[in-house]
């Protein structure tokens, strides 16, 4: 790597906001600077914070600690020699621009200039010295939209014979279906679904904008804007997404949901679940991305505790009885059902599962998909199971009485039950259950244990720094004023986002004797989770700041999980 070597870190950092001051400052370069950088361009770091919500004091203090500039790309253009020097795709994977070339040296605005891989990248595709600049998320975002993005879709839409600069209305269904099938969209779409695959995305949003479609991934529970569309290229695009959901292509009003199997180059088969919504400047697109090799964990993969391993062992070795997890949409109730079916399937025993929808196909198990419209739900679904011989049933969710009714039946008639509810905690899905009208005389015989659980997003190890916590929030999570936290503030190994990856965090509550002896008309839930944390159930908050006090998460993690 032969990036040109950075001066010592100084306390105000040069800021180039203008050509001008970007060609006078690569001159001085040129020329050699002895280390330091020209005063008329430095600036404080409240100057710095005033330029807008975007300038924050990680990019001003990454500044200073590495004796690099401070950009705002607002009035650069880049120069045609320098934009060709790398291709849109490298551009978008490193969020780097390359803004001018000066006498065999090339200024690149950075969002994360300190990663060494990255610079090496730079260095040789670039093939001249780097001049290492910092500049914000946003502006590398928007400069990539802006001298990447819409270059490459002008080309594209220019070869499918389209006006660039027109608004994306739909065109008849023949000429549709026509571009959704030709290769460069055929090529895009592919191309988002295998990058958003290779980042561990488990979604794929396709916004569609006055100035064009954003495209943005989920990662880690954070969205993430990845590129812009032009405008005129949202219909191709949205109907090649809906050729391969097999959906009706003339239909622009009505939502519309879909599914298939995408093989990427290397062979590998990830599931698509598609939703197409109509919006106001046309149809807004969200993919699910179903990936075995992310989404489906086993049960050592949880982050079970010993003693927690141990009492769901205990559970899955019942041939009879009720096993409920619970917590809000999104929070990894069905995964923990998966691993404990990926367990049981190692028996000799008939599992039978009823899903809204069935999200990973397993082996060795039958797996039903509800259809309302042929009054194939939960409930009916399961008054049939009964006849099928099982040993373990595993329900979606338990949303309605007549199907919290059937799975205490089948509780209690010599089958396994595993199921999710929407409950805030473990007690409070006693009283939930109550409610839907389950008889507590039934409930205290078949219910065997709550999993309440959330999932919380890991501290990056490679951005990990001291977090600054808010007194009110120590207090409210118990921490002394002395203990010391840290959170990620963002590099390329995140995304940015300072997160990396996921895992649960729950709490075990064990319906034991003197837990059943609170299962009656009218329990109080306090009163059960106070008996619960008697005999050995840590709450999700206290697991939380648990896993804060060792680093694995922030302690605005554990907040923001937090049951109270």
């Amino acid at each position: 790597m032969t990036m040109e070597p950075a001066p010592a870190a100084l306390r105000d950092p040069p800021l180039i906001t203008d050509a001008a001051a970007l060609e006078g400052y690569l001159q001085l370069a040129a020329n050699g600077m002895n280390g330091t950088h020209p005063p008329h361009l430095a600036t404080t770091k409240a100057q710095w914070l005033r330029l807008g919500d975007d300038a924050t004091e990680v990019q001003y203090q990454l500044a200073g600690t590495l004796g690099l500039p401070l950009v705002r790309l607002e009035g650069i253009h880049p120069t045609a020699e320098a934009s060709a020097l790398i291709r849109p795709e490298v551009a978008r994977r490193l969020r780097a621009v390359p803004l001018r070339v000066h006498q065999g040296k090339v200024a690149v605005a950075m969002e994360d200039p300190g990663n060494g891989d990255t610079l090496a990248q730079l260095d040789f595709m670039c093939r001249q010295r780097v001049i290492a600049m910092v500049a914000t998320p946003r502006d590398i975002r928007n400069a990539i939209a802006e001298h990447y993005d819409r270059v490459e879709d002008r080309d594209i839409a220019q070869q499918l014979g389209l006006d660039p600069t027109s608004l994306g209305r739909e065109s008849n269904p023949q000429d549709i279906e026509r571009l959704s099938r030709e290769k460069p969209v055929v090529r895009i779409v592919a191309g988002l679904i295998s990058d958003a695959v290779a980042r561990r995305a488990s979604d794929i949003h396709l916004r569609p904008g006055e100035s064009g479609t954003d495209v943005l991934y989920r990662i880690d529970d954070e969205m993430v804007p990845v590129r812009r569309l032009l405008r005129t290229l949202h219909p191709a695009v949205t109907s090649r997404v809906k050729v391969l959901g097999s959906m009706n292509l003339a239909e622009h009003r009505k939502p519309q949901d879909g599914r298939t199997t995408f093989v990427l180059d290397n062979g590998r088969e990830v599931d698509l679940r598609i939703s197409v919504l109509p919006a106001i400047y046309g149809e807004s697109v969200v993919i699910r991305l179903l990936d075995t090799n992310e989404s489906l964990w086993s049960l050592e993969q949880l982050g079970l505790s010993t003693a927690d391993r141990q009492r769901i062992d205990d559970v899955m070795g019942r041939s009879h009885g009720m096993f409920l997890t619970t917590g809000p949409t999104g929070c990894g109730k069905s995964t923990t059902l998966y691993a404990m079916l990926l367990e049981l399937r190692k028996q000799r025993i008939n599992i039978l599962t009823i899903e809204d929808p069935v999200e990973f196909y397993i082996d060795e198990i039958q797996q039903m998909q509800v259809n309302r419209a042929a009054g194939f739900t939960f409930a009916s679904a399961m008054r049939n199971f009964l006849r099928h011989d099982p040993d373990v049933i595993m329900v979606g969710e338990i949303r309605d009485e007549e199907t919290a009714a059937i799975a205490v039946e089948s509780a209690l008639t010599g089958h396994l039950m595993l199921s999710t509810l929407h409950t805030n905690t473990a007690a409070t899905t006693i009283t939930r259950l109550l409610d839907l009208g389950v008889e507590a005389y039934l409930l205290r015989a078949s219910l065997l244990a709550v999993m309440s659980q959330r999932l919380v997003r890991l501290t990056c190890t490679h951005c990990a720094e001291v977090e600054p916590v808010d007194a009110h929030v120590r207090g409210v999570l118990g921490v002394g004023p002395d203990e010391v936290f840290h959170h990620g503030v963002g590099c390329s190994h995140c995304d940015g986002l300072g997160v990396h990856k996921r895992r649960a965090v729950y709490e075990m509550m064990v319906v034991t004797p003197n837990i059943q002896s609170l299962i009656v008309p009218g329990a109080e839930a306090d009163t059960i989770h106070r008996v619960a944390m008697q005999e050995g159930m840590v709450p999700i908050t206290q697991a939380a700041v648990q896993l804060a006090r060792e680093g694995l998460i922030s302690l605005a993690e554990a907040w923001r999980v937090r049951a109270d």
